[in-house]
């Protein structure tokens, strides 16, 4: 989850927190006790308005968790799997793992999250009207500032949301349009993140402006652009990335019949054993009797340098395989990259038992970085092509190493 600071779960989600949070929730109290709340409330203490400042940063952020819990709700009725959520600089963000069937399934998944936004926004408005007919006095002058803000900043949270550029919540709802309108999902996307690169750049352009007028608020606006063209750009790169791999599994791709190594050679030793297989980046470790003991990728031996490797054992340095990474001959290439979550991917295949009859620790192969980076690569050559009949049957000394 982003190295986020764990809070808890909330309907079996994850919940979790970047520690900018921490930041900007200070920023926006200080910015509340200091400015807004004396400008419509004057003459209280400090401690009055840092107490109302703080509640309101704590009830924006309940706000930002309750639009991307809808999100993930809804996700889940639509048949995604949720991983997270997590709060961060710019707001929050739900995990999804899969992929919407439908237009109608991804224009749900996205509206909903500014549809409860706005509904916060009136909720909010609602307690501010209520509470300004109860009895005046401090307290409540300072809850019906708070409030009106709540209810004015989810307002502005469900309209920027709705900007009709990937990765907001309106840009997936363009897509869903799109994608209903032309029928292909890739070409909404790329149309989609698109948009979302031209709000970005026209955001930071805003920022530019502002800063060097002597506006510093314009650093936030610079903020938001740099945020949404990098982040349409990787969704795009992701999207494009799953239509190449989209239908292709681990067996199509492994390492069949991977190199064995004892774990009783030296790493000079294996160093030089290796260099005839120079572009074979993972090797299984053998004990007593031929046994599969360990999981050994080259990087590994980069600690070992000088004397070292004469009398370090590969034994020492490999992966036990009992701990080894493992996936399963019939999954998908792409749903292993999600739960590798950016990691590289290097893990033992395996067969589900009885499949082929084989014994339940059978290994049947490996996937290593350059497997994966080779099926990416033919799957581009073949502009859209079946990497399965492109490249069938890889060995271990095929294609580029990875690293």
């Amino acid at each position: 989850m982003f190295g986020s600071i764990r809070l808890g779960t909330i309907l079996g989600i994850p919940v979790g927190m970047n520690w900018t949070v921490l930041l900007i929730a200070w920023l926006i109290a200080f910015s509340l006790a200091s400015q807004v709340l004396p400008a419509q409330v004057p003459g209280l203490s400090d401690a009055a308005y840092w107490a109302a400042g703080a509640a309101a940063a704590v009830l924006f952020f309940a706000s930002l968790l309750a639009h991307e819990l809808s999100h993930a709700i809804m996700a889940r009725r639509e048949g995604l799997t949720v991983s997270g959520i997590t709060l961060w600089l710019l707001g929050g963000m739900a995990t999804m793992n899969g992929d919407t069937r439908t237009p109608g399934a991804e224009a749900r998944i996205a509206g909903v999250g500014p549809l409860t936004s706005f509904l916060l926004a009136l909720v909010f408005g609602a307690v501010a009207i209520g509470l300004a007919f109860a009895p005046a006095s401090d307290v409540q002058a300072l809850a019906v500032a708070a409030a009106g803000w709540l209810s004015l900043v989810n307002f502005v949270l469900a309209v920027f949301n709705l900007l009709p550029g990937a990765p907001l919540d309106g840009g997936r709802i363009a897509r869903a349009v799109f994608w209903r309108w032309r029928g292909d999902k890739m070409q909404a996307t790329r149309w989609a993140t698109g948009l979302g690169q031209f709000f970005g750049y026209g955001l930071a352009a805003v920022g530019v402006l502002r800063v060097v007028s002597g506006d510093f608020g314009g650093i936030w606006f610079l903020l938001l652009g740099f945020f949404l063209v990098t982040a349409a750009g990787a969704e795009r790169r992701s999207s494009e990335l799953l239509e190449t791999l989209r239908g292709i599994s681990v067996r199509d791709v492994m390492t069949r019949d991977p190199l064995r190594a004892p774990a009783s050679l030296t790493a000079d030793t294996f160093l030089l054993a290796a260099m005839s297989e120079s572009r074979a980046s993972t090797w299984l470790v053998t004990g007593p009797g031929g046994v599969v003991t360990g999981l050994l990728g080259l990087d590994r031996l980069r600690s070992v340098r000088g004397e070292a490797r004469r009398t370090t054992r590969i034994g020492e340095l490999a992966q036990p395989i009992d701990s080894a990474p493992a996936v399963f001959a019939d999954e998908q290439v792409i749903d292993v990259l999600k739960r590798f979550e950016g990691r590289q991917t290097r893990a033992i295949v395996r067969e589900r038992w009885p499949a082929d009859l084989a014994e339940p620790d059978a290994i049947a192969g490996l996937l290593t970085p350059e497997d994966v980076s080779h099926a990416i690569e033919v799957g581009r050559m073949a502009n859209g092509g079946d990497p399965r009949t492109s490249s069938p049957g890889r060995g271990t000394s095929e294609g580029p190493v990875w690293p």
